[in-house]
Formats: structure tokens, C-alpha cells, sequence
């Protein structure tokens, strides 16, 4: 059956005018008067009759029209799928969170994937791995790991993490009173007990949590305005710092408190499926991992 007089016939009915429907699809009334024809000789049933100077849809055509609409949305929806499909097949298909996504994402991809496409899911750590378990997500980049039988963690390198503000903001203040802008969504399940996004040891040190965000280009923008200090990874810092003027760099702040090794220094982990192999794709990541996380060196 040819869709396209399926579409044909229901804009016919919608109109109720050979003209005006002509005028929609840009045919000529003669086309489409003739393609409406084959349609009914090929379904076996009267879907339009004389009325008047122009035509009626009788209540077969009525009934015919409705299912007609459906099958066109059915067939839109699985012609969409098919080219998803497709797509997705030729894609990398990462998942992460926006530390490794947030200044990070344009010179891994412009230096270690320029020829892949991209099919990007920012998810919270325990999503991530869930994401990677139901195939939405091939490769995972943590710093926070949820534990998932069935996932392989390869740590490829090593983050040091620090309280960073505004140049001359929140100087010798102590912790406690130094205002953070900090992720209002929660971390559950860490093997180090942290509980918030960004890494910060909540159950040794409790902060002033003056901000709660869902992004963290909106702790930085709070930051970079003097609003906020924000625990973030140095290399993010100094990727952040490349793109802004001196005036909204942000520096780290000397604590009052000293925070354990584990917590200053975070390993990254790229998580895998374990029944697929290490791909180039894989290395690649790896690579890009270890050389831009360390332009800070």
C-alpha cells in the first residue's frame, strides 16, 4: 500500500475540499482526485462521495481516515527509530557527569575522536552505570564508582581535587564559614561513603552549603562572580581558567582543615560492560583521560 495516498486521502478528509487539499500537498486536484481513486479501488470501499459542488467523506472514509492517521504515526515513528538505530551504531555513546563533560568534552573529542559522532548522556553516578548496563551508554567516565555486578572499572588515572573562588575571596576564612555552591543532587553507594557530586567528604568535614545547584556551570558562575567557592577537580580549573579573563579566573583557597589523601586525590575509572572487549575506542579515551586531565602539571 502506497503511504503517501494514505497521507493524500487524510488531508482530503481533514479538508473535506479536493482544491484546498491539492493546494496543501502542492498537487494538481486532477493528481490527487486520481491518486484518492486508486485508493479505493485498492482498499475495496467508496471513501469519498459526491455533495453538491464538491465532495463528502462518507463514514467508511471516516473510519478508514483514523486508522490511517495511526498506521502514518506508526510508520513515522519506526522510520525514526530505524535511522536512530543506525546512527547510534557509527556513535560513541559515552556517559558521564559534568566534570568530565563541562570544558572538558571539546578537546577530547576534537583530539582523540574527530571523526566519531557523539551520543552524550550526562547521568549521576549509580545512572551511569545502570545506563551502561541496559546498553544506552557503551563507555562511563567516574571519578564517584557505584559497584554493578557485571561492569568492569578500569582506572586510568589519578585527579587532585581542591577548594577553588574568586582571586582575594574568602581569604583565612574558615571552612565552616566560606559559602559553596555544591550539587543538590545526592551520591549513593560510593566505596569512600561520599554522599555529594562533587567528591566533598560531607560525613568528615560539613560545609556552608549557601547554594544548592543542579549544573555546575552554575557553581562556577557563582563562583567566578565572587558568590561561591566550589570543590572541583584542578584540571577543570585550569581548562575553565583558559576561557575566561583574569578578572573571573577562579584560584584555589588554602583550607584550615586538611583534608584525608583519598579525598584530595580521586581515582578515574573508565567503566566498560564486562562481556565487551577493550576497543581501541577504549585506549583512545584512556589517552585523552590521562593527558587532559594533567594539563595542569
Amino acid at each position: 500500500m502506497d503511504t503517501d495516498r494514505l497521507r493524500y486521502f487524510c488531508i482530503v478528509a481533514k479538508t473535506e475540499n479536493i482544491h484546498r487539499a491539492a493546494e496543501m500537498l502542492r498537487l494538481s486536484p486532477a493528481a490527487l482526485s486520481k491518486s484518492i481513486k486508486a485508493l479505493e479501488s485498492e482498499v475495496g470501499i467508496k471513501l469519498l462521495t459526491p455533495s453538491g459542488r464538491g465532495i463528502a467523506v462518507t463514514d467508511q472514509g471516516r473510519q478508514f481516515a483514523q486508522r490511517a492517521e495511526q498506521l502514518l504515526a506508526d510508520f513515522a515513528t519506526l522510520e525514526s527509530s530505524g535511522r536512530q538505530i543506525s546512527t547510534e551504531r557509527k556513535s560513541l555513546k559515552v556517559g558521564s557527569f559534568e566534570v568530565f563533560t563541562t570544558h572538558f568534552l571539546g578537546p577530547l573529542m576534537a583530539d582523540y575522536f574527530p571523526e566519531e559522532n557523539l551520543i552524550l548522556h550526562e547521568l549521576t553516578p549509580g545512572k551511569m552505570e545502570d545506563a551502561i548496563l541496559d546498553r544506552h551508554v557503551d563507555i562511563g567516565i567516574t571519578y564517584l564508582p557505584i559497584p554493578r555486578a557485571g561492569l568492569d572499572f578500569l582506572q586510568v588515572t589519578q585527579i587532585d581535587m581542591a577548594v577553588y573562588a574568586r582571586k582575594g575571596c574568602f581569604q583565612q576564612m574558615p571552612v565552616s564559614e566560606i559559602p559553596f555552591a555544591i550539587p543538590v543532587t545526592p551520591t549513593h553507594g560510593t566505596p569512600t561513603k561520599v554522599s555529594g557530586l562533587d567528591g566533598w567528604p560531607e560525613h568528615l568535614f560539613q560545609r556552608r552549603a549557601k547554594y544548592r545547584v543542579t549544573m555546575m556551570e552554575s557553581a562556577l558562575e557563582l563562583t567566578r562572580n565572587g558568590l561561591a567557592a566550589v570543590y572541583l577537580p584542578t584540571f577543570l580549573a585550569t581548562l575553565h581558567n583558559r576561557k575566561m579573563k583574569d578578572t573571573f579566573q577562579i584560584h584555589p583557597l588554602k583550607l584550615d582543615i586538611s583534608l584525608p589523601s583519598k579525598y584530595v586525590r580521586q581515582p578515574v575509572f573508565i567503566v566498560k560492560r564486562q562481556s565487551d572487549i577493550e576497543t581501541d575506542v577504549i585506549k583512545r579515551m584512556a589517552k585523552g583521560l590521562r593527558i587532559i586531565c594533567h594539563q595542569d602539571k
